[in-house]
């Protein structure tokens, strides 16, 4: 080995401990500090704490009902439990196996780069995933989720599929990485089968395979997936699989459900949002390639072709799709990084000198300024006020299993979905609906109260036994 290639590769690794060791503060950092939000992030914490307390690892539960809305299969909730059964009953539990996975994306996309592309290529892909600001903090790495697993599930398939140019074998991977997303989140897994089917149409690589290739390859894909279902089928018939085609698929796919409307350039609006100078980056590297400014040329090789679908395909299909959701389009990025990896690793090895200075300054200051955005989100959580007087009686058994009202509320007013995480998380409260009365009647019950001059005055003359109290408001049981 000569000298010069020795010290970048010490340099390499020294460099890629960096990028590690800052994807994984940025992943890491106060999880446990930031409250819990009153979206998917709640209702899939509940659905598995419900299930570890039941003992049930097959049907998802809310508010001890079957749970109908989130029509997904168990296995982020099995990640979500490992969480709670490592770190206990807390925000980090909930967000625990969310962060390992967004890690393990980071480093399966740097392990494939490098093998396939080379060390420039290598540290460009990392460094763009690991400022990728959706990527890390909206609805994904730190979140509890199921997006994050499913993230890797997702790149671990269409990797594993690339892969199969060298070994055969990789397809099986990819088709058991295509189940276990599958069994994450359901109908977006069929992303990762349409673009098997393009890649191997496109590549001609179907040709290749024998009858045991296309048997071997399918029972990856689908037993594990009809495993659980014949399990599942056991519990509710084919109730929930009616749901699941009915409303998860076809009503998400041919109408706008719970206001999530978008037109045709919703998703090109939020990769602008997020990713944008990066995207810059991609389409300045791309047209001068393609102009022939520098002698370099992109083979369109079989991995190529895999990338290119890998960013088309969920693009694609979710623009069809009548409901838009941002987060729908978290797969791509892995693709994105590696294509911006890819494109500037070849002019960083063959462009002139001048001009790969400029390139390793644009992505510095960009990657700067998204780390910029990471950390002010990450250092500055906002608080909720009323999670936290829940959080004050965790551990105290003397209202274990009591029930949570609230004043001021009717009964048809739903509780918002990370208060009942929180009660059950916390304290293993059960959520009533109801008032003030209902409290009353109640043998075992405490009372959330905001905060106020009229309140304040209503808890003193009704002799009610302040339990906590914070800016938000009270936590009250009856007075003795």
């Amino acid at each position: 080995m000569n000298r010069p290639y020795l010290k970048f590769s010490i340099l390499y690794i020294f460099l890629m401990i960096i990028l590690f060791t800052m994807a994984s503060f940025n992943v890491f950092y106060g999880l446990n500090k930031f409250p819990i939000f009153s979206w998917d992030e709640a209702r899939h914490g509940v659905n598995a704490f419900e299930m570890l307390k039941k003992g049930n690892f097959i049907i998802s539960t809310y508010r001890n009902k079957i749970d109908y809305w989130n029509l997904k299969p168990p296995l982020s909730f099995w990640a979500t439990i490992a969480g709670y059964k490592i770190s206990g009953f807390n925000p980090l539990g909930l967000r625990m196996f969310s962060a390992i996975f967004a890690m393990l994306t980071i480093i399966e996309v740097s392990l494939f780069v490098n093998k396939i592309y080379g060390k420039l290529a290598t540290l460009i892909s990392t460094v763009s995933l690991t400022t990728c600001t959706q990527f890390l903090i909206n609805h994904s790495a730190r979140t509890g989720d199921a997006d994050s697993l499913f993230v890797f599930f997702f790149t671990s398939a269409i990797l594993a599929l690339l892969l199969s140019e060298l070994n055969i074998k990789w397809l099986y991977v990819s088709g058991l990485a295509f189940s276990f997303a599958f069994l994450t989140k359901s109908w977006h897994a069929g992303n990762i089968a349409l673009i098997m089917c393009l890649y191997l149409i496109f590549t001609g690589m179907y040709k290749e395979l024998y009858l045991k290739n296309w048997f071997l390859l399918s029972l990856c894909m689908f037993v594990p997936i009809l495993i659980w279902g014949g399990i599942r089928f056991q519990y509710d018939g084919i109730h929930f699989f009616k749901y699941m085609v009915t409303y998860d698929l076809l009503q998400r796919s041919s109408t706008s459900i719970e206001g999530h409307l978008g037109g045709w350039g919703y998703y090109f609006k939020i990769l602008w949002t997020f990713f944008s100078l990066w995207i810059i980056l991609l389409f300045v590297l791309a047209a001068l390639n393609m102009k022939n400014v520098f002698p370099l040329r992109i083979k369109i090789d079989r991995y190529l072709i895999g990338i290119i679908l890998w960013v088309i395909t969920p693009l694609l299909l979710f623009t069809l799709a009548e409901t838009k959701i941002r987060w729908y389009i978290l797969p791509i990025y892995p693709a994105l990084s590696i294509f911006i990896g890819l494109l500037a690793g070849k002019i960083l090895r063959k462009g002139k000198l001048a001009v790969r200075f400029v390139l390793i300054l644009t992505i510095l200051l960009i990657s700067m300024n998204y780390e910029f955005q990471i950390q002010a989100y990450i250092q500055h959580p906002i608080p909720k006020y009323h999670l936290a007087l829940l959080q004050t009686i965790q551990g105290n058994p003397k209202f274990k299993g009591y029930h949570l009202y609230r004043f001021g509320y009717s009964k048809n007013m739903k509780w918002p979905q990370n208060t009942v995480l929180a009660a059950e998380l916390y304290d293993n409260l059960q959520v009533e609906d109801g008032g003030y009365q209902d409290f009353l009647k109640s043998n075992k019950a405490l009372l959330l109260v905001k905060n106020g001059q009229h309140n304040k005055r209503f808890i003193k003359l009704s002799h009610l036994k302040v339990i906590s109290h914070n800016n938000w408001g009270y936590l009250v049981s009856k007075g003795k």
